[in-house]
């Protein structure tokens, strides 16, 4: 008897678990929203670019830390080779001031055009060479 209620729990449980993971995969599906990330790393120097899209709304966000001081500013940030807008670096806070850092957010809803990203295109940072460069997933 007692191997019957086992089986009888597991099944329930796995039964559960697929409704949970349909109704979440319904729930993101229902949302339409699509969100992309890359992390960048080169040396000391890090980075990363987060890009969000709801209905005809998208947000790009890309962010660089522990450039080296003679880095030039401004760096253009590009999108598949393509570029997207400028990013200003300024020293970077307390203790890495020796150090420059920049942000560059482009968001539509502040009247700013973000051009449609898709999964494994590449946001960089400067050009010959790229300063940075990640594969957004």
């Amino acid at each position: 008897m007692k191997i019957s209620h086992v089986i009888a729990l597991s099944v329930s449980s796995v039964l559960l678990l697929s409704m949970l993971t349909l109704s979440t995969e319904s729930a993101f599906a229902q949302s339409g929203e699509i969100r992309l990330s890359a992390k960048m790393v080169s040396g000391a120097a890090s980075g990363k670019a987060d890009y969000r899209e709801r209905g005809n709304r998208r947000r790009l966000n890309v962010e660089a830390e522990d450039l080296s001081n003679s880095t030039p500013s401004p760096q253009t940030v590009f999108v598949n080779g393509a570029p997207v807008g400028n990013m200003i670096l300024i020293a970077c806070p307390i203790p890495a001031t020796q150090l420059l850092c920049g942000e560059m957010e482009l968001n539509t809803q502040d009247g700013q055009s973000v051009p449609v990203i898709t999964r494994g295109q590449i946001v960089s940072i400067g050009t010959n060479p790229a300063v940075l460069a990640g594969v957004l997933r």
